[in-house]
């Protein structure tokens, strides 16, 4: 129940990515949002205490240019001057005052501030005539932060009053919005193209990992016909050919698998039931003491040749596990060739075989491990032997070429099919089941001879001319003691 639960809540991988990409567009974009109005806010500071700086600098100048009789109150209480500071109210939205160096009020834009505020006062009086401030204070009047600029007014050389241009710095959110609705248009726009276009490149990325998933499980349950299609060349495409390939692979050892079972089982029920089917004969009398003795030499046959394929199996495992490592010695090997030969003297006189080229071999020194080439020449033998025809001919052939030893094993039989030549170094493959002197083989040997002649980096290849002859061939490095 709780594994049903937690796969009912398990999000998958597109959604993963796909919430993670689209996450962080809407991230980005609200990022990006953050620190555009920071720098929209520096710039509309910027430019709007530098706009206010201008209109106090143009308002002293005209306040100067003025009859140099008249007052600061007479000049600045002068409609010329009145019109300048409606002006500015209009166009920058800000209140403008003119004061004297005693912070009396003159003349202002505003009704709703009479009385200058005293933090902006204080810094008139800071100000020395060829001064001019431009900042954002904090002012309670206008609500809190707001942007101030003064320009000192100078009649004869003194500082006679000041001018003061205010703007609150709630302004901006006025010019904010404005500018907030198109970027908000600008992003939506963006974010619907980005999550469109993410759902498409995550889609692009997670349909091949969605086909390996379908054929790993696929392949999991038993079903190795299932491959994965290859689209372009890409890191994907590649990853789907290399899984194919390890279908193909896994497809192989399951059938291999199963052939081994299959003629293990073999192996082990046919001897078994001869043993079984002999001893009870025996038992129950069925076959009289006089034949007991031929009849147990049978039985006796047969559990020494379970006992080979159990060792021979053994060995195999040790090998393919990689327990069996190589013990290097130097050989002679056309030494171990005639040794190997004589063992089957008895065999190849019953079968009238005529044994060509031994004459001629030379002495062929090799680095290798004895015991494995030993068993190599062994097998190759036994097979030319086992399928020799009777009265026929096997020529062997030992040299030395460019750092190789070169064996060359020719028999005189009936040859072997395309088909099975293809599948002779598979474990437990036989030629022909039917023919009744190949009933001792497991169908192990070239199996075995294949694997010791690549683990000395030799190569074994075998061909074969259909009603005339077979041959096989391995090289491996004469090499020296590492």
């Amino acid at each position: 129940m709780v594994k049903e639960l937690k796969s009912e809540k398990r999000i998958s991988l597109f959604t993963k990515y796909y919430i993670a990409i689209a996450a962080t567009v809407i991230a980005s974009l609200i990022i990006l949002g953050t620190i555009f109005s920071f720098f929209l806010y520096d710039y509309w500071k910027e430019k709007n205490l530098s706009d206010l700086l201008s209109n106090s600098v143009a308002l002293s100048a005209a306040l100067t240019s003025g009859n140099k009789s008249d007052s600061l109150e007479e000049l600045a209480k002068s409609s010329y001057v009145s019109s300048i500071i409606g002006v500015y109210k209009t166009t920058a939205d800000s209140d403008t005052f003119i004061i004297n160096n005693q912070g009396k009020m003159l003349n202002q834009s505003t009704a709703s501030v009479p009385i200058l505020p005293d933090e902006v006062f204080s810094l008139t009086q800071k100000l020395e005539r060829s001064d001019a401030f431009a900042n954002t204070i904090i002012c309670e009047e206008y609500g809190g932060k707001c942007l101030v600029a003064i320009n000192p007014v100078i009649k004869g050389g003194v500082k006679v009053g000041s001018v003061v241009s205010v703007k609150s710095a709630k302004a901006f959110f006025t010019y904010f919005d404005d500018i907030l609705r198109l970027f908000a248009f600008s992003a939506l726009a963006s974010l619907v193209v980005s999550v469109a276009v993410t759902y498409y490149l995550v889609y692009r990325v997670y349909k091949p990992i969605s086909q390996l998933k379908q054929a790993t499980e696929r392949i999991g349950a038993g079903d190795y016909s299932y491959r994965v299609e290859i689209d372009g060349e890409d890191e994907f495409a590649h990853l789907a050919a290399a899984f194919n390939k390890m279908a193909d692979d896994l497809s192989a050892l399951e059938s291999s698998r199963r052939n081994f079972i299959a003629n293990i089982s073999h192996e082990l029920k046919t001897p078994m039931t001869t043993i079984g089917g002999y001893i009870d004969a025996i038992m129950d009398g069925t076959i009289s003491a006089d034949k007991q003795n031929h009849y147990l030499q049978i039985v006796s046959n047969e559990v020494k040749r379970l006992s080979r394929l159990v060792v021979a199996m053994l060995n195999l495992s040790k090998i393919e596990a990689g327990e069996r490592k190589l013990s290097k010695k130097e050989v002679n090997l056309s030494s171990m060739l005639f040794e190997v030969v004589l063992s089957f003297e008895q065999r190849i006189e019953q079968n009238n075989i005529e044994i060509i080229g031994l004459d001629s071999i030379g002495d062929i020194n090799a680095t290798v491990d004895s015991d494995m080439i030993y068993q190599v020449f062994y097998n190759l033998v036994d097979n030319a032997v086992k399928f020799t025809d009777n009265g026929g001919r096997i020529a062997m052939h030992l040299s030395e070429q460019n750092g190789k030893a070169v064996f060359r094993i020719i028999n005189e039989c009936s040859g072997i099919t395309k088909e099975d030549l293809s599948k002779i170094f598979e474990r437990f493959y036989k030629v022909d089941r039917s023919r009744h002197f190949d009933t001792q083989g497991f169908g192990l040997g070239l199996y075995i001879a294949k694997t010791i002649v690549g683990m000395h980096g030799g190569q074994i290849t075998a061909r074969s001319t259909e009603g005339k002859n077979c041959e096989f061939l391995f090289w491996i490095p004469t090499g020296t003691l590492r």
